[in-house]
């Protein structure tokens, strides 16, 4: 699939290939089992560059584009393995920015200065983000959360952006990390990644209104942390797949290169088939979500679950194909397969 993309389009994702030509796999190793994981300085640069405020109305100081913007930045992301949580970011953005009266932190969360990220996913299988069993007590603004929410990016983040059930029913709530009531346990990931749980007993927090053509702040932000998550997927694989493609071209097995062999041409072949599938329901769910359509929630899940189960095959495949040395930490497939299997889970 070819994407027809505007000028401002070709030259936000070719500037976002330079940001992450810098780092790269490497760099994301060494974050592995490190204090920190992933560098606050690179973060502020994606905040000056504009990315964090990507989806932000102009009004609030933000660029003012669309989750096909957003998917082309991530996109590249994806294939750098970039650790800074750069869509996360922007998607709280998005939700702080588009109230009436944006919070005030919203100006450091674009800025790269302060990190908030969602916290919606309650269970490890069978959950549903859209019905939380976390209660919101109070009226007004000013609500006290209890509940406990799994798998949240936590490491380096300032506050969360929280999903509940209140009085006048789903509502989504900025949670202060250093907040009374608010406790993380962490656990590492495969990756060398952190997940936490986010416990919260009588917790304050600060509801987050929806924009006025919002069905709701929660069903807002879900879409776009599943758009935001299949963008960086689909990088992922990309890149496992070129990865995969330049190995062949360069290995040899019984004198000859093991690219030539047609099975493995017609595993790549499958690659590629599945990949670009992946790729045009991830830019259609772009689109839906971005102008409101109707069924936009069922096109984000259907990117998600798609680039969830493509990825797996494609970047599964890759190892394979690689024999033995994929499993090495001096061969980069492994950190991709490895990165693929805390992504699939998110959401």
């Amino acid at each position: 699939m070819e994407l027809h993309l505007t000028s401002e389009q070709a030259l936000l994702r070719d500037s976002a290939a330079k940001f992450v030509a810098t780092a790269g796999p490497k760099v994301a190793r060494k974050f592995r089992d490190a204090d920190a994981s992933f560098a606050p300085q690179r973060l502020r640069e994606a905040g000056e560059l504009g990315w964090l405020g990507i989806l932000v109305p102009e009004s609030a100081g933000g660029l003012g584009l669309g989750l096909t913007e957003l998917a082309l930045v991530l996109e590249q992301a994806g294939r750098g393995l970039v650790c800074e949580p750069i869509g996360l970011a922007a998607i709280s953005a998005a939700a702080l920015g588009q109230a009436p009266k944006p919070l005030p932190i919203l100006e450091q969360v674009m800025a790269g200065e302060a990190l908030v990220v969602p916290a919606l996913q309650e269970r490890a299988h069978g959950d549903d983000p859209l019905a939380p069993s976390t209660e919101a007590a109070g009226t007004g603004t000013a609500l006290h959360l209890t509940g406990q929410k799994m798998f949240v990016c936590a490491d380096g983040a300032d506050g969360f952006l929280v999903s509940a059930n209140g009085r006048d029913g789903l509502v989504l709530c900025f949670v202060a990390r250093d907040a009374l009531g608010c406790t993380l346990q962490p656990a590492e990931t495969v990756d060398g990644r952190r997940l936490a749980t986010l416990y919260l007993d009588g917790t304050p927090a600060e509801l987050v209104m929806p924009h006025a053509s919002a069905h709701s702040a929660v069903d807002a932000l879900y879409n776009a942390a599943l758009v935001a998550l299949s963008a960086e997927l689909l990088g992922v694989m990309e890149e496992a797949q070129r990865i995969t493609l330049d190995y062949l071209r360069i290995r040899k097995q019984f004198g000859k290169l093991i690219g030539e062999f047609q099975a493995l041409q017609f595993r790549l072949a499958d690659m590629e088939t599945e990949l670009q599938a992946a790729r045009l329901l991830l830019y259609t769910a772009a689109e839906k979500v971005s102008a409101g359509a109707p069924d936009k929630t069922k096109f984000a899940a259907m990117a998600k679950r798609l680039a969830t189960d493509v990825g797996s095959r494609v970047v599964d495949d890759a190892l394979q194909l690689h024999g033995g040395y994929g499993y090495l930490q001096d061969y980069p497939i492994e950190r991709f397969w490895r990165d693929l299997r805390v992504h699939r889970i998110l959401e």
